[in-house]
């Protein structure tokens, strides 16, 4: 049994609202209060001063592409370079082989997660079969297997019927709904941001309009129906006015954005660089500023990785013909916390909200709470350090990375899942 004592770190920890030097223990799997700890207990000692510990962060979107073995991202895989990045709990998407759209698979993937998996790996059953829209997964049934949520992300049902319908299934089962909101006739040929530079490149646009008719239709059912849907990857600004209003009127509707979105904009694809190539696009640099605005005010309630690792020969294709999607499990935390460090004096408390109080109640699991009682998931940061990212330092199989070259601030030197560390050393 692991029993730990964390000396003089700073203690981060939004669901018990601390944010200061503090001593935390732990007992077996768990934190407890030190009163709980018998006087003949050892205790191993981590001395923590100069650095931070947070709750474990919590992905609410990433794509393992195969369950196991193969030469392309896998459970085992992806929950190494989740632990790298100082996440304890993550929710893999359906579009992974086998595809989770009935309970057999499911059963099967999450007992291969429970053998391979370093962290804490959840799984999202589809809404609908094959993700295609036209007939619904058996959501009880998926439930029953142990899925957290559904969705068909990185697509989105686009008929309206079968949406609603999903959407009610699963709130008979008290089963979070996370939509990617594209609506895909405006955008079917669209490969960049539909904009001067797009259009100068040569390359079909995405519009912004095609993200808000299917933000604005989730806010509608959310609304009539008084169910909470979480809309996924939100990159216009359109999209956060929308959403603002809606939480204003008491609409059950919560958000999350990417890393990506609020670092770069889509200035950074010409040089057709598909490592830019995002899903959703890079938008403009308005669309930024209304993201980094949402997150400061709470519209937008969390940051999800949108880690979508493809092989290097896919993404070294023509830029349209490259698939979109880029890893970031293992840079997600440094990014933001390097894209904010000059405009949040209490940054560190805003980012475990972002990545860990906030997803926890949004999947509804235990985490993001570094309490008495409550699983021992945690991070322990350097907010000093600097480092520059390179593909070298990467656990994940993929090497799509946009953060390549970059110097990011702030270090994950420990993560700690159930009270054992699964990344640094002890």
């Amino acid at each position: 049994m692991n029993n730990l004592h964390l000396k003089n770190g700073h203690i981060v920890d939004p669901a018990n609202n601390i944010n200061e030097v503090k001593d935390l223990w732990i007992q077996g799997s768990r934190f407890v209060d030190k009163n709980e700890i018998e006087k003949s207990t050892h205790l191993e000692v981590i001395d923590l001063e100069g650095r931070m510990v947070l709750p474990g962060f919590i992905d609410l979107r990433c794509h393992p592409r195969n369950v196991t073995g193969g030469s392309t991202e896998n459970i085992c895989s992806i929950s190494k370079t989740a632990a790298q990045g100082g996440y304890t709990s993550i929710l893999g998407m359906p579009n992974i082989t086998p595809f989770i759209d009935n309970p057999g698979d499911a059963r099967y993937a999450t007992e291969c997660a429970e053998r391979d998996a370093v962290i804490k790996f959840y799984l999202a059953g589809a809404l609908t079969e094959k993700s295609e829209g036209n007939k619904l997964s058996p959501i009880g049934s998926l439930k029953e297997s142990g899925i957290k949520a559904v969705t068909d992300c990185p697509y989105s049902t686009q008929n309206n019927e079968i949406f609603v319908k999903g959407v009610e299934y699963a709130a008979m089962f008290n089963l979070p709904v996370i939509d990617f909101p594209r609506e895909l006739s405006l955008s079917k040929h669209g490969t960049a941001h539909d904009s001067k530079i797009a259009l100068s490149m040569g390359l079909g646009g995405y519009p912004r309009m095609a993200e808000e008719i299917f933000v604005q239709r989730s806010i509608t059912v959310s609304k009539n129906l008084e169910v909470p849907i979480h809309l996924s990857s939100i990159s216009s600004r359109g999209s956060v006015e929308l959403i603002h209003d809606a939480k204003s009127k008491g609409v059950f509707i919560t958000a999350d954005t990417t890393p990506h979105h609020i670092f770069f904009d889509d200035r950074m694809i010409t040089d057709y660089d598909a490592n830019f190539k995002t899903h959703p696009p890079l938008r403009e640099e308005s669309d930024q500023r209304a993201l980094l605005s949402g997150l400061k005010e709470g519209t937008i309630d969390a940051i999800c990785t949108a880690h979508e690792p493809h092989q290097d020969y896919l993404k070294q294709a023509e830029y349209d013909i490259a698939p979109a999607g880029v890893t970031s499990l293992d840079t997600c935390f440094s990014a933001i916390f390097t894209r904010f460090s000059e405009e949040l004096n209490d940054l560190a408390f805003e980012c475990a909200k972002w990545l860990s109080f906030n997803p926890s109640k949004i999947l509804k699991i235990e985490g993001g709470n570094l309490g008495p009682g409550m699983c021992a998931d945690f991070v322990v940061i350097n907010p000093k350090a600097k480092k520059i990212y390179s593909e070298k330092d990467t656990c994940s199989l993929a090497s799509n990375n946009p953060f390549y070259g970059k110097k990011l601030k702030s270090v994950i030197e420990k993560t700690f899942v159930d009270g054992k560390v699964v990344f640094g050393k002890n």
